[in-house]
């Protein structure tokens, strides 16, 4: 998903010029001790967030914004601290270290286990083994960095595009080292959103003094509002996801819940064609239109960016060091890329034999046919700001059910390996963006996210299996999980065929794809007058596989985040990316903290 006010922040962010690029004799020191421990710290506390938020809602946000402002505030506190024993303050090379090290194990590890996993879970009734979970998590996100090294050199230096999130990210850095009172207004918003949403949370979930969410009185067409997943949540947590994700795709969320919950869902039922109400029950319905929605918009998107594929494929055919381009002790040697490649590539390929039942041939196809998928990934992000991972997850899973009619189990892999390598190389190029903008070199940014895939894999592949212990933790109440189940249900449909559908359901994902489509025409040819009242396709997609609890909430919190802007446009500018950071790391993180306690003690 799209940061809509880092995109905003990066409109905004002035061009940094290149001039603190490394140049030679000169060896800036940026993978410092305490850059990458601070880093590591950042990103555990981010990994497990990511976890959270991705098993309740779905949703993931680049973490190159996020990675930074948290990092920088909570240095800021260190130094309050103990200015003797935390300082002095991080170099502009030592933050973008850290920013990068945090990034990586933030986003690019956890792609696996909020989609594949769970799905793999929902299949076969039983986790796959935890060592084989874990080698995959590292090694594709891993490979995932390795395999954008050339799409570095092409989409950054020879082709420069914005990157916006990492350009934000810059500027952010620049802002919070500056010490100016934009900073430490930021700092004190980041602060005050992670205490008030922990506090809540630990009352709500520790203490138990009030439920999650508060039933709503009445029915739509004879069925209750609960039966419809209709409440009111008692969480900050998707009000700072719908401040992150803008008015636009929060409006968007709210429609399709109204559409899918508070019409369609209630009809069906009547008219007997749902058996089921409740959030799972509607679920085996509407995430067919739901997922069809977002996978024909997401390839409309793609193919309506004229030349993306020439553009991508040529730059990378094209990309060729320049006499004197970048020195060769700063830039990252052939032989790394190399090595990297033919290693991990077995690995990945070896894992997937002895443990997830992926012909070794296969498992080396799927590979490359990842490099191709993350290069289209990594242009889109760099024009875009938006990762399509998910749909290219399902282009691996269409190709593998060609080639593997029937096994649905390894086809959820190979959905995970092209997914995860695009989300890690589209984080690398992000943080090797506003690493060049702050003048670290690009060998120390490289390093540094491989170290945050160690650190992210090692710790969310456990914790993973302690909130999910098995199939039951999957529930409305505890972790819906939709990307999972969206995962799951297209190896059903390519395992047996659209046969298996029921009718309702094939009709629904006819009507879905086809209105992907239509809307993203319609954002791009309809008058610039008129884009603003077209509902984002993948908002609204989202909101079929949601409760629609969750849809309200993060309306609310987007309509909050406008509201602040239009009012007081200049403490919007200061406040809305760190608070909404805050609330979102706040509340997944003592909420996850006290499940863990709850789940060792049970």
């Amino acid at each position: 998903m799209p940061v809509g006010a880092a995109r905003d922040e990066a409109e905004a962010a002035p061009a940094v010029p290149q001039a603190e690029t490394p140049r030679v004799g000169e060896q800036p020191s940026a993978l410092t001790p305490r850059a990458l421990a601070l880093g590591s710290l950042i990103g555990a506390l981010m990994c497990l967030s990511n976890l959270y938020v991705g098993l309740k809602t779905g949703l993931a946000f680049p973490a190159a914004l996020i990675a930074c402002v948290v990092g920088l505030g909570l240095q800021r506190a260190l130094l309050r601290l103990s200015a003797s024993r935390f300082g002095p303050p991080l170099s502009l090379r030592e933050t973008s270290a850290m920013q990068s090290a945090a990034s990586s194990a933030g986003y690019s590890t956890g792609g696996t286990l909020v989609t594949a996993s769970v799905a793999w879970l929902l299949l076969a009734g039983h986790h796959p083994p935890m060592w084989a979970l874990l080698l995959w998590t590292l090694l594709s996100s891993a490979l995932g960095v390795v395999l954008a090294l050339p799409m570095q050199r092409a989409f950054i230096r020879h082709e420069p595009l914005p990157f916006p999130s990492g350009m934000a990210a810059a500027s952010v850095a620049r802002s919070l080292h500056a010490g100016d009172s934009a900073g430490r207004g930021g700092a004190r918003a980041l602060g005050l959103g992670a205490l008030g949403a922990g506090v809540l949370a630990f009352a709500r979930d520790g203490l138990q003094l009030f439920p999650a969410a508060l039933a709503l009185p009445g029915a739509l067409l004879g069925v209750p509002l609960t039966e419809l997943t209709f409440s009111v949540e008692l969480m900050l947590l998707p009000l700072g996801t719908g401040a992150l994700v803008g008015v636009r795709t929060g409006a968007s969320l709210l429609l399709g819940a109204l559409v899918c919950y508070g019409g369609l869902a209630p009809w069906l039922h009547g008219h007997g064609l749902l058996r089921e109400t409740g959030y799972f029950g509607i679920l085996e319905w509407s995430m067919w239109p739901g997922a069809a929605l977002v996978t024909s918009a997401s390839f409309t998107h793609l193919a309506l960016q004229r030349g993306l594929l020439r553009r991508t494929f040529g730059a990378l055919l094209g990309a060729r060091r320049a006499p004197g381009e970048l020195p060769e002790d700063t830039d990252v040697p052939r032989t790394w890329f190399l090595s990297g490649v033919v290693l991990l590539s077995l690995g990945l390929a070896a894992v997937g034999t002895v443990a997830f039942g992926l012909p070794f041939p296969l498992g080396l196809l799927g590979v490359l046919l990842s490099f191709a998928l993350a290069a289209v990934a990594c242009r889109a992000t760099g024009e875009t700001d938006m990762t399509p991972s998910g749909p290219l997850g399902h282009v691996a899973q269409l190709a593998f059910g060609v080639l593997m009619p029937g096994n649905m189990l390894a086809n959820t892999m190979a959905a995970s390996l092209s997914g995860n390598i695009a989300a890690s190389s589209a984080d690398l190029l992000t943080d090797v963006k506003a690493g060049t903008l702050l003048g670290a070199a690009p060998r120390q940014t490289f390093l540094a996210q491989l170290w945050g895939c160690v650190v992210g894999s090692a710790l969310i592949v456990p914790v993973f299996y302690l909130l999910v212990p098995d199939v039951s933790a999957v529930s409305e109440e505890r972790f819906p999980a939709p990307s999972g189940f969206i995962v799951a249900g297209v190896a059903r449909v390519l395992s047996s065929g659209l046969g298996g559908l029921p009718e309702v359901s094939r009709w629904s994902a006819l009507a879905g794809a086809l209105l992907g489509v239509a809307l993203v025409l319609l954002e791009r040819f309809a008058p610039e007058s008129a884009r603003r009242f077209i509902p984002s396709p993948i908002g609204l997609g989202i909101a079929f596989v949601l409760p629609a609890s969750t849809s309200l909430s993060i309306f609310l919190g987007a309509v909050a985040a406008a509201l602040l802007a239009r009012v007081k446009p200049t403490l919007a500018d200061v406040a809305t990316v760190p608070l909404a950071s805050g609330l979102i790391a706040g509340e997944s993180l003592v909420s996850l903290a006290v499940l863990l306690v709850l789940t060792a003690s049970s």
